[in-house]
């Protein structure tokens, strides 16, 4: 009977190690760009069917060539007694998730054992991914599809949503005519004098650069555009100067051209996880968040 409860204990530590070991920590999940410098999803657990993690991977690849946003996709069978908050926010800052300079990066973080999703954002994307806005999503249109056991296609779901939003006419001013994260205002007054003659030059620069009127050949055009075609890192953009003369009320349009989005390096950024090493990455951009987002449990 004694030898019989040894080996009984001995097999209940063997099993409760055993379980310990496969709960991972931020560190211990496995990046996937140190075996695929363009990944954009990690499932280490094959949570995911071949099939759904090819269609996430896509969605975030064009994501990522459009508005340079990295949206990144983890589903783990188990993180132990870690806080899924927590890990997600240290899991994203480990690996720099989004632009080290415009910290446009978005984390899908799944746990299923904790029966947790959470979609936490970088300080860049909280004017158009708000807390609110991130848990309208989680409980409006990715729960309800976990509930059904479809865990894939929930955190396909979030991705289509998050992808969508991202990408309307607002959104891709926003992310791709220069984002800057808000600085501290400074006292109105002060350096107002070379405020005021920075608008002056800027509004003599303006009259001279304005186009001429073709029927009463004089300047001073009032100019709206329209972007026809977004710029991406790969293609230029095509946009249309639509114009109305002051004077004698005159329109017309003028074609544009709008150049090719350029990709920072992101090699040498501070906080962005390396695992691959040389030239073909294993890091993301060098991205940070302070915890922006939100999650929920089904």
């Amino acid at each position: 009977m004694t030898m019989r409860r040894y080996l009984l204990i001995a097999l209940l530590l063997t099993v409760t190690l055993g379980l310990m070991a496969t709960a991972y920590t931020p560190s211990t999940v496995p990046n996937p760009r140190t075996t695929d410098g363009k990944a954009f999803v990690a499932n280490p657990d094959n949570i995911l069917s071949d099939e759904e993690q090819n269609a996430i991977q896509s969605i975030a690849e064009q994501l990522h060539e459009i508005t340079g946003v990295e949206m990144v996709t983890v589903a783990l069978d188990d993180i132990g007694d870690a806080d899924a908050f927590d890990f997600s926010v240290d899991l994203f800052n480990h690996w720099g998730i989004g632009d080290r300079e415009t910290n446009t990066g978005v984390l899908i973080f799944f746990t299923m054992q904790q029966h947790d999703i959470r979609i936490t954002t970088g300080n860049g994307l909280e004017g158009l991914l708000p807390d609110a806005v991130c848990y309208d999503i989680i409980c409006d249109e990715i729960i309800p599809v976990l509930r059904q056991g479809q865990y894939g296609e929930g955190l396909l779901v979030g991705n289509q949503v998050i992808c969508k939003r991202l990408t309307t006419q607002h959104a891709l001013e926003e992310l791709m005519f220069g984002y800057r994260p808000k600085t501290p205002k400074e006292s109105p007054w002060k350096g107002w004098s070379i405020f005021a003659l920075v608008v002056a030059a800027l509004a003599g620069l303006t009259y001279w650069a304005a186009p001429r009127c073709p029927k009463c050949k004089k300047k001073g055009a009032k100019t709206k555009d329209e972007v026809v075609v977004y710029a991406t890192y790969t293609a230029s953009g095509r946009g249309i100067h639509h114009h109305t003369c002051r004077s004698c009320g005159h329109q017309w349009d003028e074609p544009y051209t709008i150049p090719k989005r350029t990709q920072r390096s992101s090699g040498s950024s501070s906080g962005g996880y390396s695992g691959g090493g040389g030239s073909s990455g294993g890091s993301y951009g060098g991205g940070s968040t302070s915890g922006g987002g939100a999650g929920g449990k089904w």
